[in-house]
């Protein structure tokens, strides 16, 4: 299964422009010919058209970069809109930030043994379809495998990247409420069962639903305490270069460290299959390390 995740609003424009160009040279119904002509038909059209629309999809899901695309459609782009669209794609990058490898969990939402060997950090936006679906497909079984098992300490970072995501930025908030009171991971499942529904006047529904103290909730909302965090948070996936959720960062505990050390990016929707591979490769290379140290002692 091909990763899929939401993209960030300046990504998706940066995307979209090139494929209007595409799609608008894919004349409905329709093939130019080289002699000028036409050569008209249903079929023609409707294979035409799917593919336009599998190509732009395609770019969709895997383009690493959006500049590149940008460029290859510079010649069917008017210079003025291209050099919008251009000094979009600097902001873009200008505003990821410098690289960074390292990344505070204390006090963040988290599910799993506090002394697992392994951290899986999730960056996901309570409004993105794909965070969803990771959340309702996959996660049952990465918990199951390896969560609830000790194997893995999970922690959860929630961001708005996208500003088409409206819900999004009160629907974290009160997550973290929520998690005040122990209910971080019962109020994700909650949210994303209901995705349709979680504007504020549903988050006290939603409280009530998995049976917090809903006066409590409110004055924690009210406080917003919590709004400076969901606004770091976002910065910090940019300065990881996140530029679509869900993300997902492995890294090594370090006993006493609340200060992890970012190992292994992976982006988008995967099966567990992906999840499995990932953490057998990290786990043996904590073995195989534990076993030199040992080596070392005698």
């Amino acid at each position: 299964m091909s990763p899929v995740s939401c993209v960030t609003h300046k990504q998706r424009e940066l995307l979209l422009y090139p494929m209007a160009s595409w799609m608008s040279g894919c004349e409905s119904w329709g093939v130019s010919t080289s002699s000028g002509k036409k050569r008209t038909g249903v079929l023609p059209g409707i294979v035409l058209a799917i593919v336009c629309q599998g190509l732009a999809s395609a770019i969709l899901a895997a383009s690493p970069d959006p500049t590149e695309s940008m460029l290859s459609a510079r010649s069917n782009t008017p210079k003025s809109e291209f050099e919008r669209l251009m000094a979009v794609a600097r902001q873009t990058r200008q505003g990821t930030g410098a690289r960074v490898s390292h990344l505070s969990i204390e006090n963040r939402p988290a599910i799993g043994d506090e002394n697992a060997p392994l951290i899986l950090v999730e960056i996901a936006s309570f409004e993105c379809p794909y965070c969803r679906r990771h959340w309702l497909d996959t996660m049952p079984e990465l918990r199951q495998r390896y969560i609830d098992s000790g194997q893995v300490r999970y922690v959860f970072v929630d961001v708005v990247l996208d500003p088409t995501h409206k819900h999004a930025h009160a629907a974290a908030e009160a997550a973290h409420c929520a998690n005040e009171q122990g209910r971080y991971a019962d109020f994700r499942n909650r949210i994303y069962v209901n995705q349709k529904a979680i504007g504020g006047a549903f988050l006290d529904a939603h409280a009530q639903a998995v049976k917090l103290d809903v006066s409590e909730f409110r004055r924690c909302m009210e406080s917003s305490r919590y709004t400076t965090r969901v606004e770091d948070d976002t910065t910090l996936a940019r300065e990881l270069r996140v530029r679509g959720t869900p993300s997902f960062f492995w890294a090594r505990a370090e006993p006493g460290r609340k200060d992890i050390r970012l190992v292994r990016r992976v982006s988008g929707v995967r099966p567990v299959e992906d999840f499995a591979r990932q953490f057998e490769a990290l786990h043996k290379h904590n073995q195989e390390a534990a076993a030199t140290l040992i080596d070392s002692l005698h």
